[in-house]
């Protein structure tokens, strides 16, 4: 890879990204695989769909920032 690849940074605001790879939450079957494909993908930055998730709202549930 070319050294201007190597360096070419996303900015995005005052966050700067060494990846560009965007991941999502929505296809896996729990937040276990979705730790593990997360963790292995190295991605930086994460999407998730916050109606569809808990996020802390129930605390008898699993909480997907856990994971994150």
């Amino acid at each position: 890879m070319s050294p201007a690849l190597v360096d070419d940074e996303l900015v995005i605001g005052q966050r700067r990204f060494t990846s560009r790879l965007l991941t999502g939450t929505g296809k896996f079957r729990d937040l276990e695989e979705t730790r593990q494909a997360t963790e292995a993908a190295a991605a930086q930055i994460v999407t998730v769909a916050i109606r569809r998730t808990n996020i802390g709202q129930d605390p008898n549930e699993p909480n997907l920032l856990d994971v994150l």
